[in-house]
């Protein structure tokens, strides 16, 4: 029989010996030092060791019992905020980190008081992080200032048609439908017209001549004189395209809700994932990003600036690192410290079609090793910027992996509202969500009746 014969180093280790135990963390042997230090928290030149090793692992709560009960000298604010936020002590997190003064130090003390239900409080930190901003980071901070005032009743609620018709408000200009259906004369010219602004607004060439087919016979039929009476047929034949594919978000379960990102570079898809993680972190949730794009530092960067503006966690390696091992290492540390939403970046580089597709498959693959239901929603997100190159892109990544649902973003951004069109009708996945601004909760559900009432009105 053989007996595992412990070394003269870890003998000594195991008697305290600090210089032993250092040796033993140097070796990668990190658990069996934490094991040996956890023996001699009593000892004050350990214990701070131990605390250092907690917190490079990731061990919140065992640092937060070490601060609590033994020692609290033992962490600076910052890490003692940290600390607190990752136990759930909402309040003393945002305590220490309103000490450090810094505006992004203020806003998240702000946004952790709002969390916590302290409006007041939360208002104040924020509105002392707003005196501090760089210009350019402003709309971070205005924005919950703003919505602390919606609930506290201080300001009048902006609702989802109201963020609508501002996001539609480029199409509306350019297309102008209004003036065509405004009592003109039924003839020939006003069909080439309509067909022209239809396409115009990057509804596409197909669907704009089927809808315009489609008038012109119900003119016939009913012998219809003036523009103005085929309002209503023209509403139901957009609304009849695009509410076949009106469709919800799955929102986050019991356990761990898994939500997979796809999309090409610039699509918005870092965007739609912060913008999400906001809303959840707002709701209550643990949330975990994952930086899956490794082949962009800027695209990690970007994530990483929207995990601290939504209260995120996040997971990220080096430029060039294998995806699959970022999500490997998201998902294990996502189920052991029991987080509620995991959303992963992955890259989209088109031009490299196979190894794109070979990829995401392996990231799937990873994700059900951990959780064999999950993903709960695969997003596709779109650029509506780009008319049909969406829809082709789309193809592509439905060969990947089975798309659950799309996110239109950017309808703001540009005349190509009725992009959503053609989406619908070659496409037949659901839309989930659309882009109308650049604001933390302007990504919303789409609503199909709302958004032809407001593209037609």
């Amino acid at each position: 029989m053989l007996f595992w014969k412990k070394s003269e180093e870890e003998k000594r280790a195991e008697k305290g010996d600090k210089s032993a135990i250092l040796s033993l963390i140097e070796k990668g042997k990190r658990e069996k030092a934490i094991e040996i230090l956890e023996r001699f928290k009593d000892n004050e030149e350990l214990r701070g060791l131990l605390f250092r090793l907690y917190m490079e692992e990731g061990k919140y709560y065992y640092a937060y019992q070490l601060i609590e009960h033994y020692d609290p000298n033992l962490a600076s604010a910052k890490e003692k905020a940290l600390i607190y936020e990752r136990v759930g002590e909402l309040q003393k997190s945002a305590q220490e980190y309103a000490k450090l003064g810094d505006w992004e130090s203020l806003k998240k003390a702000g946004l952790l008081l709002w969390q916590a239900k302290r409006h007041q409080e939360a208002m104040e930190l924020l509105e002392r992080a707003l005196k501090l901003v760089p210009a350019i980071r402003r709309q971070e901070v205005e924005e919950p200032i703003r919505k602390i005032k919606e609930e506290l009743g201080l300001v009048q609620r902006e609702s989802l048609l109201e963020r609508l018709r501002k996001g539609l408000k480029k199409t509306k200009e350019a297309v102008e439908f209004g003036i065509i259906f405004a009592g003109r004369k039924i003839d020939e010219e006003l069909f080439e017209e309509l067909e022209e602004k239809l396409i115009r607004a990057d509804v596409g060439s197909k669907t704009a001549l089927y809808i315009v087919e489609e008038l012109r016979k119900e003119a016939i039929r009913k012998n219809l004189k003036t523009s103005d009476q085929l309002t209503e047929f023209f509403k139901k034949l957009i609304l009849d395209q695009i509410s076949r594919c009106e469709a919800t978000l799955k929102e986050p379960h019991d356990g761990q809700t898994v939500y997979l990102f796809l999309g090409v570079n610039g699509s918005g898809k870092t965007t739609t994932i912060g913008k999400l993680a906001y809303r959840f972190v707002r709701e209550g949730k643990r949330v975990l990003l994952v930086a899956g794009d490794t082949f962009r530092s800027a695209a990690i960067e970007q994530l990483d600036v929207w995990a601290q503006r939504s209260g995120a966690d996040i997971v990220k390696k080096h430029e060039g690192a294998d995806p699959a091992s970022v999500v490997y290492e998201a998902m294990r540390k996502g189920t052991e410290e029991a987080y509620h939403v995991i959303m992963i970046d992955t890259a989209g580089r088109l031009h490299t079609k196979e190894p794109l597709i070979r990829e995401l498959r392996k990231i799937r693959d990873v994700i059900k090793r951990f959780l064999p239901q999950e993903p709960t929603e695969t997003l596709l997100v779109l650029d509506a910027t780009i008319g049909q190159n969406s829809i082709q892109q789309a193809k592509v990544f439905k060969e990947a992996v089975e798309v659950t649902g799309i996110v239109l973003t950017k309808l703001d951004g540009s005349a190509k509202g009725g992009a959503i069109l053609p989406i619908c009708r070659e496409l037949s996945l659901p839309v989930k969500l659309i882009g109308v601004g650049e604001g933390l909760e302007d990504l919303q559900p789409f609503d199909a009746k709302a958004f032809v009432d407001e593209l037609l009105s």
